[in-house]
């Protein structure tokens, strides 16, 4: 020791007898995961295996040398295949690495067994370690996180908030339905044993029903939360409002059949069942009809926000250099090119990968992952931006009103500025609904992340009983009536004949938005969309 006092892990005399004492004074009924504090000689866990061999073993030894020791001279070589070692480890790591064996192993019950001449030769090792698992004991965790689910006609429903926008119309939305909510708060950055902790804080506390995400987040890499979620047999449902591909595709250890994806793109649908995701269904974007539909606009209103035609959206231009900056650099004129290729063309990026030369496809493929999925998610934004500002450009004539971000100035400098009016940005709950109603014809460029979808202007507009002329989407055929509920372009060549032609005929523009909103509270506020989710985990878990 470091004060050069000696102790022996093991009875110098009869180990053996001493190890059976010791297994013979240990509380256990021979289920679930004993955690072995101290390897010693391992003659207590060679009597541990004989005793309760169907208990699970997991050992910590604070020092190497000891466990390589153990190794070489005694019998625990005999049954290392059946025990779990963690060595060498600082106490939060060791902790960490309990947990995770923990949730592995379906949250069993567990026993501490501390060896004790090892706890007292590396009191500052063990001591942290038997009181985080000491606690977990005290409060039979794992009896906790089990219970009866679904079962009420009013639910407990947890959300997964990450600061998304659509967390807000998730939770309302649950409210109005009747069931009762409760928030599991993160941001990217933080740990996932942090997000851990908070999710069985909620659910010790809040006993939900299931656990609602909105693009997976708060699932982690390594798929720690949804090992957990299935261990304790919690089920969570993840609704994909963005590409999955960028978001989850290198994850695939999220992948449980605990976790539900609904899809807002029947593209994806293939490529997450791929994944192994069991269940995987299509669930399309909606609107608060509450924060949108008609407003009665004041004169001042009016003047701040009406419009001939008007688009509120991003340039993609800060997405676009975000996204570069992830791969490297001698790919960005490939991105580029291949941005180019798209045009005004609506596919997947498989299908415009199927576009490049087999070299430049090769080289693509060839990207580990997460580089590709970088890749991917640089094309889809640059891809994006030149689309949209290719439609913005058929606008031109008519002068039309852009609220977005500064980056418009720049796209645009080469236009001579009365050709278009530049806003700021507008607040989606108080500014976007007035500019809405206020603008005679709303313009809509979709992103091509979206190679189906309708993105959430196709539903905003029509419930505020406003005119929407928007790209022409595969999906948009079975959620409205094309020419009677909504207008749209099939090609950008179309614009500029379609806004001249409602900007003259007002009562036909009144018509198509009047039929437009009452398709929209008929089928397409988020009550639909939660109803649906809610539906679908009664069926699945109930």
């Amino acid at each position: 020791m470091g004060d050069g006092s000696e102790k022996t892990l093991h009875s110098i005399y009869d180990p053996e007898s001493e190890a059976k004492a010791l297994v013979d004074a240990f509380r256990f009924n021979g289920k679930g995961l004993i955690i072995v504090l101290g390897l010693g000689f391992g003659y207590h866990i060679s009597e541990l295996i004989r005793r309760f061999p169907d208990a699970e073993i997991l050992a910590v030894e604070a020092v190497p040398d000891i466990y390589n020791l153990a190794i070489k001279h005694s019998r625990i070589q005999e049954f290392k295949d059946k025990i779990k070692f963690i060595i060498g480890q600082s106490p939060e790591e060791v902790i960490e690495e309990i947990t995770k064996y923990q949730i592995k192993a379906g949250m069993p019950p567990l026993a501490i067994f501390p060896l004790s001449p090892a706890v007292s030769a590396f009191h500052d090792f063990y001591r942290p370690v038997i009181s985080a698992l000491e606690n977990t004991v005290s409060l039979k965790l794992w009896d906790r996180l089990r219970y009866p689910k679904l079962k009420h006609d009013r639910l407990n429903i947890a959300t997964v908030d990450f600061g998304y926008f659509l967390n807000i119309e998730v939770e309302k939305t649950i409210k109005s339905l009747g069931h009762n909510v409760d928030k599991i708060k993160g941001n990217k950055e933080e740990n996932p044993a942090i997000i851990l902790g908070r999710v069985i804080k909620t659910i010790i506390d809040f006993k939900p029903d299931f656990i609602v995400a909105i693009n997976h987040l708060g699932f982690d890499e390594e798929g720690i939360l949804s090992d957990f979620l299935k261990s304790i047999e919690m089920p969570a449902a993840s609704w994909y409002v963005d590409s999955p591909n960028i978001i989850v595709k290198a994850f695939s250890k999220n992948a449980s059949p605990y976790v539900s994806v609904f899809l807002w793109d029947k593209t994806y649908i293939n490529d997450m069942k791929d994944i192994g995701f069991e269940y995987v269904d299509y669930l399309p974007l909606a609107t608060d009809e509450n924060v949108f539909r008609p407003i009665n606009l004041k004169p001042s209103v009016m003047k701040k926000y009406g419009a001939q035609v008007g688009f509120a959206g991003n340039s993609m231009v800060k997405p676009v250099k975000e996204r570069m900056e992830k791969i490297p650099e001698n790919l960005h004129l490939l991105v580029d090119k291949m941005a180019e290729i798209s045009g005004h063309l609506r596919a997947s990026f498989e299908d415009f990968l199927n576009a490049m030369n087999k070299d430049e496809a090769d080289i693509i493929n060839s990207l580990p992952v997460e580089q590709r999925l970088d890749f991917e998610g640089a094309f889809l934004w640059k891809a994006t931006l030149l689309y949209r500002l290719s439609c913005i450009k058929g606008l031109r004539e008519f002068h039309p009103v852009i609220h977005g971000d500064a980056h418009w100035k720049e796209l645009l400098h080469n236009m001579k500025d009365r050709g278009y009016i530049l806003k700021p940005q507008l607040n989606y709950y108080k500014e976007l609904p007035l500019f809405y109603n206020a603008c005679k014809i709303n313009f809509n460029a979709t992103s091509l992340q979206m190679p189906e979808a309708v993105n959430q202007r196709v539903f905003d507009v029509p419930a505020c009983s406003s005119f929407l002329l928007a790209d022409h989407q595969k999906a948009i055929d079975e959620l409205f009536e094309v020419g009677k509920e909504i207008v749209t372009y099939k090609n950008i060549d179309e614009i500029p004949e379609l806004v001249r032609f409602y900007l003259n005929n007002p009562d036909a523009r009144k018509k198509i938005a009047l039929k437009g909103r009452e398709r929209v509270l008929k089928e397409h506020t988020y009550k639909h969309r939660l109803g649906r989710i809610i539906e679908t985990m009664r069926a699945r878990y109930k």
